[in-house]
């Protein structure tokens, strides 16, 4: 689904999104402050307008923030582009609607996505009530559409004399689902009260973004496998190119993002095209280590050439299938990621969809054996959430009527012959816990706690800069408060829009975790130095020291908290 663009003069409305007559690269200059704007806000009808290297865009300004949603950074990926390296914009002419958010990529959506079934009224009525809360968090997404390269800016003025450090999130979903439109990442209090531009973006996902071609069908289809990842990257070329004409600062460009978005981060300090695209990076639940092995992927892609009946000699048959076909039928690629989870699968399992070792557009795994040398240059910060998994957990069957009994064998299961230990530290560290909160504590500690330490320690093995490591304990009320300090809580207080969605809650300590937690981010994004008079000193992650901010009402700096599990954990991941 295209959007409209605005001649300064007509509205043409059968118009395609995407207008020709201005060469490649022209530079279109910021419209700026003073009378020339307000000259060209008068004729254009919009409330702001700025310049990229395609051309103009009008924005709105609400609440002191100028707004540009659904700007092409990228060309149409259906057809002949699908499955291929992202194509510049074509420019446009006069005046382009950015008043409204693009197309979402094409995905499954998550009343789609399936997964483990109620057993139980009880069960059912969780999930439902879990369904409703991850809608209020997505809002009401816009169409799907395979134009689907836009991004979004939100910034305080566009006075190229005052450069503001710029965020660029990147949306969770895994690699298979998500959109920079939901409000849970609007960024207009950052963008108000601290002194940044704000930047989300859509990007190819799932089967279109991560189909391992190239082995089958040849140099034509280098990068398939990374194809939304290469997406990112040039998402992140055009925040080089035009971000000054939005107040933004090019030197000064951090890349964050929560679960999925965090996951990629993570892959964009191993590609060498991302390389001084970015200065600073956040991991907040989703250390990424290890991509796809390319002899995976490539099974992986016959299988699915299977299930649509064709050949590897018939791969250009793909371009002409229409992508709801192609979402269908890669679902069955996969099982449940909540099973996934709670079993210990590989990733591969229930994420089959990522990026792959090509060789080339990602040379190795992003942080292993240890940090690449792209990524060298980059100071980083990773983090989890108590209770980080928790909410991933409410489908299963023992959710809620796990005994000891199963407990023990869960831990059989997960742990190998480090269970016996595993469970007794775990009773020790939480002597008032049910067996489901060990169940769930087990899941968020190996995926989320512990990964955040291998992660953080891999990627300072690597050398160059520092990483900072946290913690976010602070819970939000949300459904009852069974979620705890949940999976992603902790995105609306470093983004300061805490009630903007439901994930916060209703607490009397919102206003003040809120300060503390964006102020760090915004710290971090200006200097790649968190710190602040806020918080207690926060120093880098080092083996030595293990220092650990903890994020909660009374936020505090740990060394080495939990320590017992933490090297139980050790033992379990390096083996």
């Amino acid at each position: 689904m295209s959007t409209h663009s605005r001649d300064i003069t007509t509205i043409d409305q059968t118009r395609r999104t995407v207008l020709k007559g201005l060469g490649a690269s022209a530079l279109v200059a910021s419209a700026g402050t003073g009378t020339l704007a307000s000259a060209v806000h008068a004729a254009s009808g919009f409330d702001v307008v700025a310049g990229t290297r395609s051309g103009k865009v009008g924005g709105i300004t609400r609440d002191g923030v100028h707004v540009f949603k659904g700007i092409p950074y990228g060309a149409p990926t259906g057809g002949a582009n699908r499955f291929k390296p992202p194509q510049p914009p074509l420019p446009w002419q006069g005046v382009r609607d950015a008043t409204q958010f693009g197309p979402t990529a094409p995905q499954v959506g998550h009343a789609e996505a399936g997964g483990t079934q109620p057993v139980d009224d009880e069960s059912a009525g969780r999930m439902g009530e879990f369904a409703g809360f991850i809608k209020g968090l997505a809002g009401n997404e816009p169409p799907q559409g395979e134009d689907c390269l836009v991004l979004n800016v939100w910034t305080a003025g566009l006075d190229t004399h005052k450069t503001r450090a710029v965020m660029v999130y990147l949306h969770g979903g895994a690699f298979e689902t998500g959109s920079g439109s939901w409000p849970l990442y609007d960024g207009t209090p950052l963008a108000r009260q601290d002194d940044v531009v704000y930047v989300t973006i859509n990007h190819r996902l799932g089967i279109l973004g991560f189909l391992h071609l190239e082995e089958i069908a040849g140099e034509e289809y280098t990068g398939s496998g990374n194809a939304g990842m290469l997406d990112i990257v040039a998402a992140l070329e055009w925040v080089r190119d035009n971000i000054a004409n939005f107040g933004g600062d090019p030197s000064r460009v951090m890349v964050f993002g929560g679960s999925g978005g965090a996951s990629k981060t993570a892959c964009l300090l191993g590609m060498p095209d991302a390389e001084g695209l970015f200065h600073r990076a956040a991991l907040m639940s989703g250390p990424y280590m290890r991509a796809r092995e390319p002899d995976y992927a490539t099974r992986l892609t016959h299988q699915f050439l299977d299930r649509l009946n064709l050949k590897p000699s018939e791969v250009h048959k793909l371009h002409d299938i229409p992508y709801e076909t192609l979402l269908r039928e890669a679902r069955h690629l996969a099982i449940p990621i909540s099973e996934g989870l709670a079993g210990a699968a590989s990733p591969d399992a229930f994420m089959p969809m990522q990026p792959v070792v090509d060789g080339k557009t990602l040379p190795a795994h992003p942080v292993y054996p240890e940090g690449s040398p792209h990524g060298k240059n980059v100071t980083t910060m990773v983090g989890s959430t108590q209770d980080d998994m928790k909410m991933m957990m409410l489908s299963m069957p023992w959710f809620g009527r796990l005994d000891d009994d199963g407990l023990e064998k869960m831990a059989a299961d997960t742990f190998g012959n480090l269970a016996g230990p595993m469970l007794a530290a775990y009773r020790k560290a939480y002597p008032d816990a049910s067996p489901t909160d060990l169940a769930c504590q087990f899941v968020t500690d190996r995926v989320m706690w512990a990964g955040s330490i291998d992660w953080a320690e891999r990627k300072n093995a690597g050398g160059g800069e520092p990483v900072y490591m946290y913690r976010f304990d602070y819970t939000t009320p949300a459904m009852g408060g069974i979620l705890g300090a949940a999976h992603g809580v902790d995105l609306p207080f470093a983004l300061n829009n805490y009630t903007y969605t439901p994930m916060a809650g209703d607490r009397p300590e919102n206003a003040t975790m809120a300060r503390k937690v964006s102020e760090a981010f915004v710290r971090f994004a200006h200097t790649g130095d968190p710190n602040h008079a806020g918080i207690p000193e926060w120093k880098p992650y080092t083996e030595e020291q293990r220092a650990t901010l903890i994020f909660d009402v009374d936020t505090r700096a740990e060394t080495d908290p939990r320590a017992e599990l933490r090297a139980l954990y050790g033992k379990l991941l390096k083996g």
